[in-house]
């Protein structure tokens, strides 16, 4: 799927026939592998179909090599998957993340070669504080989406009521009569509301006055 690059957070991406750790790896015991149809900044393609099926630019790449190719190594498997992607016209690059950093020349297999923990620490390794590739990711709608879900989640946790109440609060917004939803909250929850909206009613679609 699209910006998967990285989507399981394992500690070992496979760069050029080496793995790279990540600044702060999160380790675990497990032998995890995760073959992702991009890189976290790309989008992944529909390439057609096969089998009579449609399947998206990595599957089919994916499909094709291990027909042809049934027997190779993890390296071997990255490689070929790129020169499917690319003769196929795709610009999306293939990503090999991996919980244990073991010989990338070992033979490919979706359930042998079962990797012993390598890790000696487990759990995160904080070791680079990090900063925002774009500092103004927030701004704008994304800020506002990710800000209302905070604060659905404050409502609904202060009101002690069932989740929805306060995911139906964030997707459709505050509205500006809230008499309604004040009555379902009732009590303290209710005036915990009143704060709320009345602060908070400009990033939640309401007027920018306050």
């Amino acid at each position: 799927c699209c910006h998967s690059g990285t989507g399981l957070d394992l500690p070992f991406t496979l760069k050029r026939g080496t793995w790279i750790e990540e600044d702060n790896p999160a380790h675990s015991a497990g032998d995890v592998l995760l073959i992702s149809g991009c890189q976290d900044d790309q989008c992944s393609s529909d390439g057609g179909g096969g089998y009579g099926r449609p399947m998206g630019a990595m599957t089919t790449a994916l499909c094709n090599t291990l027909e042809k190719h049934p027997v190779l190594s993890h390296m071997q498997l990255i490689e070929y998957l790129e020169d499917e992607l690319a003769n196929g016209g795709f610009e999306q690059i293939p990503n090999l993340s991996a919980s244990q950093a073991f010989d990338p020349q070992r033979q490919f297999s979706p359930v042998d070669f079962i990797e012993g923990n390598r890790n000696p620490m487990l759990g995160r390794q904080f070791r680079k504080k990090k900063h925002a590739k774009n500092p103004k990711l927030l701004d704008g709608g994304l800020g506002a989406m990710l800000m209302g879900g905070a604060a659905g989640f404050m409502i609904a946790g202060a009101a002690g009521k069932m989740m929805d109440i306060g995911t139906g609060l964030v997707v459709g917004g505050l509205p500006s009569d809230i008499s309604d939803v004040r009555g379902i909250l009732g009590g303290p929850s209710a005036s915990i509301l009143d704060v709320f909206h009345s602060g908070s009613s400009g990033w939640l679609g309401g007027s920018d006055s306050d």
